[in-house]
């Protein structure tokens, strides 16, 4: 799909004018309308800030669609480490982002290192496969037992909290992709000294 279009059909599927998305991104109606119709090419910043404003990614407007399915092997999972190395995350959606992704976590028991808390745009659902957790959102605290899910604004500072006394899983979505920036690094082994990776975008 073309570069124009996609923004469109973005623009459309959020119910956004071309005025509102100009006024959310800071640029002018006609710069958009060159734009979706493929009259113009804008920099890396204008799609930063159409990204922001259309609450996606500049990898899912850029990356050309993939319309086969793709299937990620257990064993070639992108592994990062967030909250100052306190989670273990798995990447299970594919790359390149799509506008999807899926991340499985496992949480230590006990309170995230510096309250943890972080913020994106877009959306968020999770599960809880196994364990208890408190879901810190805002002023909300939600526990959320086996089984439970919860889905939420991704904009609002949050953070999930292992309360049980065992490791907790939990199976998150988010759209768009927020740990795009760490998944090109892998976890330390641990016979290394590796820097553990900080959680996506830290308010």
């Amino acid at each position: 799909m073309q570069l124009g279009k996609k923004i469109r059909d973005l623009r459309l599927r959020r119910g956004l004018t071309v005025q509102r998305l100009a006024q959310a991104s800071n640029l002018s109606k006609g710069f958009i309308s060159q734009v979706e119709n493929d009259h113009t090419s804008p920099s890396l910043t204008t799609l930063r800030d159409l990204a922001a404003a259309l609450q996606t990614s500049v990898a899912y407007l850029v990356v050309e669609e993939e319309r086969t399915p793709q299937v990620v092997r257990a064993s070639e999972r992108p592994r990062v480490l967030a909250g100052n190395g306190a989670a273990r995350i798995e990447v299970l959606s594919a790359q390149p982002k799509r506008n999807l992704e899926m991340v499985l976590a496992e949480l230590p028991p006990g309170p995230a290192p510096d309250d943890g808390r972080h913020f994106h745009h877009g959306e968020e659902c999770m599960v809880v496969l196994e364990g208890r957790v408190r879901l810190l959102h805002g002023d909300e605290v939600l526990t959320l037992e086996t089984g439970d899910s919860c889905h939420y604004d991704g904009r609002v500072p949050h953070v999930a909290v292992n309360i049980g006394a065992g490791a907790a899983r939990v199976l998150i979505a988010m759209t768009p992709a927020a740990f795009e920036p760490l998944i090109s690094v892998p976890e330390p082994h641990p016979a290394t000294n590796g820097t553990p990776l900080e959680s996506p975008t830290r308010g």
